[in-house]
């Protein structure tokens, strides 16, 4: 799909949250209730309204979904438009739309009352559209949602159970390695792949997960350890196991502390990964071994956020080396590392809006400069409570270590259906 097409679809999806937030008039809402509470009150002069109604839901999800049925079904949509407006493959036809949809169903056995323990969980996922990947050539995919070819899949597949009463979890399907391992909370929405997990990285996530077992406890309410074992390398994205013999393991701890300095919260990540040897049509996949430290610290809060709803300026930083035993068909990246910060409702007024700068480097083995350094700037406004647009800026210095540096500019919305 190209821009021309793309436009009117989000100038129409504007107009109509333009006109829900002005119907419902926040501001007068809060002016009014600010002068009544200045006025002194008899509370038992106090007669209930008889003409108020519940405020409409703005998802399209029945009510009967979001009730204490253990049904919970979460669809939402990602749609973005980008352009590589120099360097990298080609500028020429590289204004391009992709779009992601997510549908999540949630079931919560015991409040359906089966007689089955624990709870299940079934992702659906479609892409469409099409990404930059070919015309900038970067190794850090500049989009989350690329999935490099249209996809319509269950991506995820789990059932997720406690082990007796020892405190400990286990989750057993095919998953997303990067729901458990690998996240951090303040890069969420950042739009590079590389503030997630990116497929360069080899790793069994978007696009292409796969069947995992995973164990989980927390400690105390500080301190939590998972370790998994993965399918890796799954050759065939539509199918459930590969035939390579390669086995990816990892194990994480997570600790969450109070800064020294104004108590403020971190968080503190630490992990290995170990991959098993096998081979695919390509070539044999050899042995390797890494490990991750990552960091979160919250470095200002303003007055009057609420643990609910945070604002203030949080650091984030990441570092993730990988040795490699012997040569392997697939792109290699020995070393990487991640930094970053966003603020929550920087401008007043606006609360919920989001915005971040970071960037990634990583060490490639292809030639050229043999390296590639990423720096992405982005302001996420949240238009209402289902939609909320993107403005993104991505600039790549070598892209893949042997491209002219890339500066591509782009806008995102998300919609929760």
């Amino acid at each position: 799909m190209r821009l021309n097409s793309v436009v009117p679809l989000i100038f129409l999806i504007l107009v109509l949250s333009a006109r829900q937030a002005v119907c419902s008039q926040p501001c007068a809402e809060e002016a009014l209730t600010e002068q009544i509470d200045c006025l002194p009150v008899d509370p038992a002069t106090i007669v209930p309204p008889t003409n108020m109604t519940a405020p409409e839901d703005p998802t399209l999800i029945p009510d009967w979904f979001q009730s204490d049925s253990g049904i919970a079904v979460s669809p939402v949509y990602y749609g973005e438009v980008f352009t590589n407006t120099h360097g990298g493959i080609a500028t020429n036809g590289s204004t391009q739309y992709e779009g992601l949809l997510d549908l999540t169903v949630d079931l919560d056995f015991e409040k359906m009352k089966l007689d089955i323990p624990g709870r299940a969980s079934i992702l659906f996922q479609n892409t469409h559209g099409r990404g930059l990947d070919e015309y900038v050539g970067a190794t850090q995919i500049l989009s989350s949602i690329d999935s490099f070819d249209n996809i319509a899949q269950i991506s995820e597949l789990w059932w997720e159970v406690g082990l007796y009463d020892s405190g400990v979890k286990m989750r057993v399907g095919k998953q997303d390695i990067s729901n458990l391992f690998l996240a951090i909370d303040a890069a969420g929405d950042f739009i590079n792949s590389a503030f997630g997990l990116s497929p360069s990285a080899g790793l069994p996530s978007f696009p292409a997960p796969s069947p995992a077992v995973v164990f989980m406890t927390e400690v105390n309410s500080d301190l939590s350890l998972r370790v998994g074992g993965w399918d890796a390398f799954r050759s065939d994205a539509n199918g459930l196991f590969s035939d390579n013999n390669s086995a990816l393991f990892i194990g994480e701890f997570e600790y969450h502390y109070q800064s020294l300095f104004r108590q403020l919260p971190g968080k503190f990540t630490a992990g290995a990964t170990y991959q098993t040897p096998g081979s695919v049509p390509a070539g044999t996949i050899p042995r390797a071994f890494g490990y991750y430290v990552q960091i979160e610290q919250l470095l200002f809060r303003e007055a009057g956020s609420t643990d609910d709803q945070p604002q203030g300026l949080t650091v984030f930083a990441q570092h993730f080396p990988t040795s490699t035993y012997g040569r392997s068909p697939f792109p290699l990246i020995p070393h990487d590392a991640l930094a970053g910060l966003s603020y929550t409702g920087l401008i007043r007024g606006r609360d919920q809006d989001v915005t971040g700068a970071g960037a990634g480097w990583v060490e490639l083995d292809q030639g050229g400069t043999n390296r590639e350094i990423m720096v992405e700037v982005f302001y996420k406004a949240q238009i209402n409570d289902a939609l909320s647009i993107q403005p993104d800026l991505q600039y790549i210095s070598t892209p893949s270590g042997i491209y002219p540096d890339a500066f591509v500019a782009g806008l995102r919305f998300q919609l929760d259906l």
